[in-house]
């Protein structure tokens, strides 16, 4: 969902897709039921009953409802540099104004020491460059309570360029097959040229460099994993 770098640019295009970004996510995500599922059980089995949860670059909100679907008890923070976006998402739990909370923000921005039980991010931090990333990854383990955990629910690219296309080719033929609008598959493609995706070997290097432990994958479908850390 809604990035951090370049700000300008990446924050333009998603306030112009928040209007109808959530419509066609289960048909962008091929794997969307599998996908949601680990990240919903790796964030509901680490909370505490009315633990706090900070959801980065939550773009309209669909990770955290996800979430509170399982665990109405738990206390929202959704991030994201798209204001639009975060309107969206304020809309959709305008009803639960005493557990969710929204601050437009730059991940990077991220200070917080041991704020929160679980820190997550759904389809965010592929769009930070590699830096970007590890200088991320180190502030999500900071900003953990002890025994916390980190979720990111993402985007990688393939080890090599030959792998890498066969990700794009097999993500772009189940999408075309689901029958989605083109119109939205092209707006989808133009969102992607903000992409800079990272192979997965090198991210899970960066969690364990910031100091989590019990670092794993613990889904993957071709480009689309789930991968997580806690911290001891």
């Amino acid at each position: 969902m809604a990035p951090t770098e370049p700000n300008s640019g990446i924050r333009a295009v998603f306030d112009r897709a928040a209007a109808s970004y959530d419509a066609g996510r289960r048909r962008l995500i091929p794997c969307f039921d599998e996908f949601y599922a680990t990240a919903i059980e790796l964030v509901t089995e680490a909370a505490p009953p009315g633990g706090r949860v900070l959801d980065l670059g939550a773009g309209t909100g669909l990770l955290t409802a996800l979430v509170a679907e399982t665990r109405p008890d738990l206390d929202f923070t959704l991030t994201d540099l798209s204001e639009e976006m975060l309107g969206r998402a304020r809309a959709r739990f305008a009803d639960r104004a005493d557990r969710v909370r929204f601050r437009v923000m730059d991940h990077l921005a991220l200070d917080e020491i041991a704020a929160y039980d679980v820190v997550m991010s759904g389809l965010s931090i592929h769009h930070l460059e590699d830096e970007g990333k590890r200088r991320l990854y180190a502030a999500c383990a900071r900003a953990l309570k002890p025994g916390g955990r980190f979720v990111n629910a993402d985007q990688i690219a393939g080890d090599d360029a030959a792998m890498e296309a066969r990700y794009w080719e097999h993500w772009h033929a189940r999408v075309v097959a689901s029958g989605l609008d083109q119109g939205e598959i092209d707006a989808a493609i133009e969102r992607q040229s903000f992409d800079r995706r990272t192979p997965l070997a090198p991210q899970l290097d960066w969690l364990r460099a910031a100091g989590l432990s019990a670092v794993e994958c613990r889904y993957k479908n071709v480009s689309f994993v789930v991968i997580c850390g806690d911290r001891g």
